[in-house]
C-alpha cells in the first residue's frame, strides 16, 4: 500500500473503500503519470532496482555480446602471433617454420629412379679410374717433397749422360720449386675431379691432364737451372751434333 496526498491506495491503483470519486480520480492520474515516466526514462519504479542484462534469461542462455568480444580478442591474438612468427624465425636465430609443401616433400619416399638423386661420376669405371689416377698423383707429390733425393737423382742422370755440373747445388732450388708446383697442381686437380664426380660427369681425364701439366712445369724449372751451366750446355750441344 502507498499513499498519494495522504490518501491510501491499493497496489493496483484501485482506491479502497470509503474513498470519494474525486480522490480515486486523482490516484489514477498519479499512477498513470508514474508508469509513463518509467517507460520514457527507462528507470525502475521507486523501491525496486533495475534488472541486470540477462538477469531473467532462461537457464543455459549466454550473452551474445560477450561471445562476440571473446571471438574478436581471440582473432586479434592469432593475427598478432602469425605476424610475429617470421620475425622470430629470422631475427632470433630460431629455425624458420617449415611450409606444408616442404614437409610433404620430406615425407615423400625417395625412389631409385628419382632424378633429384645424382650418382657419383658418369659410371663406376670412371669413378675407379679417377681415384686410381689421383692416388698415383698423390704418390708423385709425396716423392717430390724429398728435395735432396730428387736433386741427387737428376744430378746423377745429367752427369752420366753428359758431364759433371759446375754448380750441383742449384738443383736443390729447382727441386724445391718443382715440389711446390706439383703440390699446387695436385690440389687443383683434386678439387676439379671432385666437382665433376659430384655432378655425374666423366672425370678420369682430369688427373691425366694434371699429371701432364705438372711434369711439363717441373721440366721447365729444371731446364731453367741446367741451362745456366755452360759446361753442361756445351756437352749437350756436342752430343747433339754427333761429336
Amino acid at each position: 500500500m502507498s499513499a498519494t496526498d495522504g490518501r491510501p491506495t491499493g497496489w493496483d491503483g484501485v482506491p479502497p473503500r470509503g474513498t470519494t470519486a474525486v480522490d480515486a480520480q486523482e490516484a489514477r492520474i498519479t499512477s498513470d503519470s508514474a508508469v509513463a515516466a518509467t517507460q520514457t526514462t527507462g528507470a525502475a519504479p521507486a523501491g525496486r532496482p533495475a534488472p541486470q542484462y540477462g538477469e531473467y534469461a532462461p537457464e543455459g542462455w549466454v550473452n551474445p555480446v560477450l561471445l562476440e568480444q571473446e571471438r574478436q580478442e581471440r582473432e586479434d591474438r592469432e593475427r598478432a602471433a602469425a605476424s610475429a612468427a617470421p620475425e622470430t624465425a629470422g631475427g632470433s636465430g630460431r629455425p624458420a617454420v617449415r611450409t606444408r609443401a616442404a614437409a610433404t616433400a620430406d615425407r615423400k619416399p625417395t625412389t631409385g629412379d628419382d632424378s633429384s638423386v645424382r650418382r657419383l661420376g658418369a659410371s663406376p669405371v670412371d669413378v675407379l679410374l679417377t681415384f686410381v689416377l689421383l692416388g698415383m698423383g698423390l704418390v708423385s707429390v709425396v716423392q717430390s717433397l724429398s728435395i735432396g733425393s730428387v736433386a741427387s737423382t737428376v744430378r746423377e742422370q745429367l752427369e752420366t749422360t753428359y758431364t759433371a755440373l759446375q754448380d750441383p747445388g742449384a738443383l736443390n732450388g729447382a727441386a724445391m720449386i718443382s715440389s711446390v708446383v706439383m703440390l699446387v697442381v695436385f690440389a687443383l686437380v683434386l678439387w676439379w675431379s671432385v666437382v665433376r664426380l659430384r655432378a655425374g660427369r666423366r672425370s678420369f681425364w682430369v688427373p691425366l691432364l694434371g699429371g701432364a701439366v705438372a711434369t711439363l712445369l717441373s721440366a721447365v724449372v729444371f731446364a731453367a737451372v741446367v741451362l745456366q751451366d755452360d759446361g753442361l750446355v756445351a756437352a749437350m750441344m756436342r752430343q747433339a751434333a754427333g761429336g
